[in-house]
Protein backbone atom coordinates (compact mmCIF):
# COMPACT_ATOMS: atom_id res chain seq x y z
CA UNK A 1 0.00 0.00 0.00
CA UNK A 2 2.66 2.43 0.86
CA UNK A 3 4.79 1.36 -2.34
CA UNK A 4 1.79 2.61 -4.03
CA UNK A 5 1.27 5.78 -2.33
CA UNK A 6 4.94 7.10 -3.44
CA UNK A 7 3.92 5.69 -6.94
CA UNK A 8 1.18 7.67 -7.05
CA UNK A 9 2.97 10.71 -5.62
CA UNK A 10 6.17 10.56 -7.71
CA UNK A 11 3.49 10.58 -10.60
CA UNK A 12 1.98 13.70 -9.75
CA UNK A 13 5.32 15.32 -9.19
CA UNK A 14 6.66 14.27 -12.63
CA UNK A 15 2.96 15.23 -14.07
CA UNK A 16 3.52 18.55 -12.27
CA UNK A 17 7.48 19.11 -13.30
CA UNK A 18 6.55 18.31 -17.03
CA UNK A 19 3.42 20.73 -16.71
CA UNK A 20 6.07 23.67 -15.79
CA UNK A 21 8.50 23.01 -18.17
CA UNK A 22 7.61 25.02 -20.85
CA UNK A 23 8.41 24.30 -25.04
CA UNK A 24 10.53 26.14 -26.77
CA UNK A 25 7.78 27.91 -28.66
CA UNK A 26 6.00 28.92 -25.69
CA UNK A 27 9.29 30.44 -24.26
CA UNK A 28 9.16 32.62 -27.54
CA UNK A 29 5.52 34.08 -27.49
CA UNK A 30 6.24 34.78 -23.47
CA UNK A 31 9.51 36.73 -24.04
CA UNK A 32 7.74 38.60 -27.37
CA UNK A 33 5.06 39.32 -25.17
CA UNK A 34 7.32 40.94 -22.50
CA UNK A 35 8.42 42.72 -25.54
CA UNK A 36 5.52 44.07 -26.12
CA UNK A 37 5.17 45.36 -22.20
CA UNK A 38 8.57 46.28 -22.52
CA UNK A 39 9.47 44.55 -18.88
CA UNK A 40 13.43 44.35 -19.75
CA UNK A 41 13.63 42.60 -16.21
CA UNK A 42 11.09 39.84 -17.37
CA UNK A 43 12.88 39.52 -20.97
CA UNK A 44 16.27 39.41 -18.98
CA UNK A 45 14.75 36.11 -16.89
CA UNK A 46 14.60 34.46 -20.64
CA UNK A 47 18.11 35.51 -21.73
CA UNK A 48 21.04 33.31 -21.09
CA UNK A 49 24.34 35.03 -19.28
CA UNK A 50 26.04 35.61 -22.47
CA UNK A 51 23.22 36.02 -24.65
CA UNK A 52 23.79 37.66 -28.35
CA UNK A 53 21.87 39.47 -30.76
CA UNK A 54 22.99 39.36 -34.60
CA UNK A 55 21.23 41.69 -37.05
CA UNK A 56 23.67 41.68 -40.37
CA UNK A 57 27.10 42.80 -39.39
CA UNK A 58 25.84 43.65 -35.90
CA UNK A 59 26.45 41.49 -32.74
CA UNK A 60 24.62 42.96 -29.29
CA UNK A 61 25.16 41.19 -25.98
CA UNK A 62 22.75 41.14 -23.15
CA UNK A 63 23.62 44.23 -21.24
CA UNK A 64 23.54 46.60 -24.68
CA UNK A 65 20.32 44.66 -25.62
CA UNK A 66 18.60 45.60 -23.01
CA UNK A 67 19.35 49.00 -22.48
CA UNK A 68 16.27 50.80 -20.64
CA UNK A 69 16.58 53.75 -22.50
CA UNK A 70 16.14 51.89 -25.75
CA UNK A 71 13.19 50.01 -24.54
CA UNK A 72 11.74 53.58 -23.03
CA UNK A 73 12.32 54.80 -26.78
CA UNK A 74 10.19 52.05 -27.84
CA UNK A 75 7.46 52.20 -25.51
CA UNK A 76 7.23 56.23 -26.72
CA UNK A 77 6.59 55.14 -29.94
CA UNK A 78 4.03 52.24 -28.80
CA UNK A 79 6.55 49.87 -30.61
CA UNK A 80 4.99 46.17 -30.63
CA UNK A 81 5.69 42.71 -32.58
CA UNK A 82 2.65 39.99 -34.04
CA UNK A 83 3.88 36.96 -34.55
CA UNK A 84 2.71 35.65 -37.63
CA UNK A 85 4.16 31.69 -38.18
CA UNK A 86 6.43 30.08 -35.39
CA UNK A 87 8.04 26.50 -36.62
CA UNK A 88 9.87 24.70 -34.00
CA UNK A 89 12.83 22.38 -35.48
CA UNK A 90 13.66 20.94 -32.16
CA UNK A 91 16.66 22.85 -31.63
CA UNK A 92 16.15 26.54 -32.75
CA UNK A 93 12.78 28.28 -33.76
CA UNK A 94 12.53 30.05 -37.12
CA UNK A 95 9.93 32.84 -37.16
CA UNK A 96 8.32 35.62 -38.98
CA UNK A 97 7.46 38.69 -37.48
CA UNK A 98 5.57 42.17 -37.93
CA UNK A 99 6.80 45.46 -36.15
CA UNK A 100 4.58 48.26 -36.12
CA UNK A 101 4.36 51.04 -34.03
CA UNK A 102 1.97 54.26 -33.56
CA UNK A 103 3.22 56.40 -36.54
CA UNK A 104 2.72 52.94 -39.01
CA UNK A 105 -0.67 52.33 -37.68
CA UNK A 106 -2.21 56.28 -36.87
CA UNK A 107 -0.46 56.94 -40.48
CA UNK A 108 -1.83 54.06 -41.93
CA UNK A 109 1.70 52.72 -43.25
CA UNK A 110 1.44 50.12 -45.54
CA UNK A 111 3.03 47.18 -46.07
CA UNK A 112 4.49 46.25 -42.49
CA UNK A 113 8.13 45.09 -41.90
CA UNK A 114 7.85 41.62 -41.73
CA UNK A 115 11.24 40.11 -39.96
CA UNK A 116 12.49 36.64 -39.94
CA UNK A 117 14.27 35.73 -36.96
CA UNK A 118 15.99 32.11 -35.58
CA UNK A 119 16.08 31.71 -31.92
CA UNK A 120 18.36 29.61 -30.11
CA UNK A 121 18.55 28.02 -26.80
CA UNK A 122 20.80 26.67 -24.20
CA UNK A 123 18.91 25.25 -21.01
CA UNK A 124 15.78 26.30 -21.85
CA UNK A 125 17.26 30.21 -22.17
CA UNK A 126 17.56 32.35 -25.29
CA UNK A 127 21.45 31.62 -26.32
CA UNK A 128 20.65 34.10 -29.37
CA UNK A 129 18.40 35.79 -31.77
CA UNK A 130 19.45 36.10 -35.06
CA UNK A 131 17.52 39.00 -37.93
CA UNK A 132 17.55 36.28 -41.01
CA UNK A 133 15.74 38.79 -42.90
CA UNK A 134 13.47 41.74 -43.44
CA UNK A 135 10.76 41.80 -45.92
CA UNK A 136 8.85 44.74 -47.31
CA UNK A 137 11.32 46.77 -46.36
CA UNK A 138 11.72 49.58 -49.56
CA UNK A 139 7.82 49.39 -50.17
CA UNK A 140 7.67 50.76 -46.27
CA UNK A 141 10.07 53.03 -46.30
CA UNK A 142 8.29 54.69 -49.59
CA UNK A 143 4.97 54.46 -47.63
CA UNK A 144 6.15 55.88 -44.50
CA UNK A 145 8.32 58.13 -45.97
CA UNK A 146 4.59 59.56 -48.24
CA UNK A 147 2.54 59.42 -44.94
CA UNK A 148 5.24 61.03 -42.60
CA UNK A 149 6.41 63.90 -44.54
CA UNK A 150 2.90 65.75 -44.97
CA UNK A 151 2.58 65.09 -40.56
CA UNK A 152 6.07 66.46 -40.20
CA UNK A 153 5.41 69.79 -42.35
CA UNK A 154 1.86 69.98 -40.11
CA UNK A 155 3.88 70.00 -36.85
CA UNK A 156 6.45 72.65 -38.10
CA UNK A 157 3.55 74.55 -39.42
CA UNK A 158 1.42 74.56 -36.62
CA UNK A 159 3.71 74.48 -33.68
CA UNK A 160 7.26 75.83 -35.12
CA UNK A 161 9.14 73.56 -32.95
CA UNK A 162 12.77 74.05 -33.19
CA UNK A 163 13.73 71.05 -30.52
CA UNK A 164 13.01 67.43 -31.84
CA UNK A 165 12.58 66.50 -28.26
CA UNK A 166 10.10 68.49 -27.90
CA UNK A 167 8.70 66.84 -30.79
CA UNK A 168 9.15 63.15 -29.87
CA UNK A 169 8.07 63.84 -26.08
CA UNK A 170 4.57 64.98 -27.95
CA UNK A 171 4.57 62.76 -31.22
CA UNK A 172 1.03 61.14 -30.27
CA UNK A 173 -0.76 64.16 -29.03
CA UNK A 174 0.44 65.86 -32.55
CA UNK A 175 -0.71 62.37 -34.04
CA UNK A 176 -3.87 62.44 -33.14
CA UNK A 177 -4.69 66.09 -33.69
CA UNK A 178 -3.38 65.39 -37.42
CA UNK A 179 -5.38 62.55 -38.14
CA UNK A 180 -8.29 64.20 -36.92
CA UNK A 181 -8.16 66.70 -39.51
CA UNK A 182 -10.60 66.55 -42.51
CA UNK A 183 -8.97 64.41 -45.36
CA UNK A 184 -8.87 68.16 -47.54
CA UNK A 185 -6.58 69.53 -44.90
CA UNK A 186 -4.39 66.67 -45.00
CA UNK A 187 -4.42 66.89 -48.55
CA UNK A 188 -3.35 70.14 -48.34
CA UNK A 189 -0.55 69.56 -46.21
CA UNK A 190 0.45 66.67 -48.12
CA UNK A 191 0.85 69.02 -51.32
CA UNK A 192 3.00 71.57 -49.46
CA UNK A 193 4.80 69.19 -47.88
CA UNK A 194 6.08 67.43 -50.94
CA UNK A 195 6.35 70.97 -52.80
CA UNK A 196 9.23 71.81 -50.38
CA UNK A 197 12.30 72.20 -52.16
CA UNK A 198 13.76 72.17 -55.77
CA UNK A 199 12.06 71.46 -59.03
CA UNK A 200 14.41 71.55 -62.09
CA UNK A 201 13.95 71.15 -66.27
CA UNK A 202 15.39 70.55 -68.93
CA UNK A 203 12.82 71.83 -71.61
CA UNK A 204 11.49 75.32 -70.13
CA UNK A 205 13.32 77.83 -71.82
CA UNK A 206 12.83 80.74 -70.01
CA UNK A 207 13.01 79.21 -66.55
CA UNK A 208 15.90 76.79 -65.12
CA UNK A 209 14.14 75.84 -61.56
CA UNK A 210 11.93 76.52 -58.90
CA UNK A 211 12.24 76.79 -55.09
CA UNK A 212 9.91 76.18 -52.92
CA UNK A 213 9.89 76.60 -49.08
CA UNK A 214 7.03 77.00 -46.86
CA UNK A 215 3.78 77.68 -48.19
CA UNK A 216 4.19 80.94 -49.71
CA UNK A 217 7.71 81.48 -50.44
CA UNK A 218 9.22 80.41 -54.41
CA UNK A 219 12.43 81.01 -55.77
CA UNK A 220 12.63 81.28 -59.04
CA UNK A 221 16.02 80.32 -61.09
CA UNK A 222 16.08 82.13 -65.10
CA UNK A 223 17.05 79.72 -67.70
CA UNK A 224 19.59 82.39 -69.31
CA UNK A 225 21.34 83.67 -66.78
CA UNK A 226 20.15 81.72 -63.92
CA UNK A 227 19.37 84.62 -61.83
CA UNK A 228 16.97 83.96 -59.00
CA UNK A 229 14.18 85.73 -57.99
CA UNK A 230 12.06 85.04 -54.95
CA UNK A 231 8.38 85.39 -55.15
CA UNK A 232 5.02 83.95 -53.95
CA UNK A 233 3.10 80.99 -54.69
CA UNK A 234 -0.33 80.03 -53.58
CA UNK A 235 -1.77 75.97 -54.71
CA UNK A 236 -5.12 75.88 -55.49
CA UNK A 237 -6.41 72.08 -55.67
CA UNK A 238 -4.09 70.40 -58.40
CA UNK A 239 -2.60 73.72 -59.60
CA UNK A 240 0.21 75.82 -58.46
CA UNK A 241 -0.03 79.71 -59.46
CA UNK A 242 3.07 81.72 -59.19
CA UNK A 243 2.88 84.99 -59.26
CA UNK A 244 5.76 87.23 -61.04
CA UNK A 245 6.20 90.90 -62.45
CA UNK A 246 4.24 90.46 -65.43
CA UNK A 247 2.15 87.63 -65.41
CA UNK A 248 0.99 84.62 -63.39
CA UNK A 249 2.70 81.52 -64.16
CA UNK A 250 0.60 78.08 -63.80
CA UNK A 251 1.93 74.65 -62.83
CA UNK A 252 -0.19 71.59 -62.79
CA UNK A 253 0.69 69.06 -60.03
CA UNK A 254 1.73 65.78 -62.09
CA UNK A 255 2.65 64.03 -58.77
CA UNK A 256 4.30 64.42 -56.15
CA UNK A 257 8.02 64.39 -57.81
CA UNK A 258 6.55 66.39 -61.15
CA UNK A 259 5.01 69.45 -62.11
CA UNK A 260 3.94 70.31 -65.71
CA UNK A 261 4.28 74.16 -66.70
CA UNK A 262 1.88 75.89 -69.02
CA UNK A 263 2.32 79.02 -71.14
CA UNK A 264 5.68 80.60 -70.53
CA UNK A 265 6.84 78.39 -68.10
CA UNK A 266 5.84 75.20 -70.51
CA UNK A 267 8.08 72.26 -69.18
CA UNK A 268 8.17 69.51 -66.81
CA UNK A 269 10.07 70.16 -64.07
CA UNK A 270 11.41 67.36 -61.45
CA UNK A 271 11.99 67.43 -58.00
CA UNK A 272 15.88 67.32 -57.77
CA UNK A 273 16.33 67.24 -53.86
Amino acid sequence: MKKYILLCVFSVCAVLLISCHKSKPEIVNDFIEAKNCYDTEKMNQYLADDFMYYYEDTAINKSTYLNKTDWDNYKTFEEKVTLLNIQDLDSIIKTEETVCHIIDSLLEVNPKIVIKRTYRFSDNKLKSITVDSILNMDEYQKSYSDKYIPFAFYIQDKYDIQDANEEIGNIIKYLKEYVALPLSERKEYSTYAHLQGSFTSNDCHLYKALIFRGKKTVTIIDGFFGFPFATSYEVDENYIRIRTDKSDLLFEIKDSETLIGEGFAHGTFTKSN
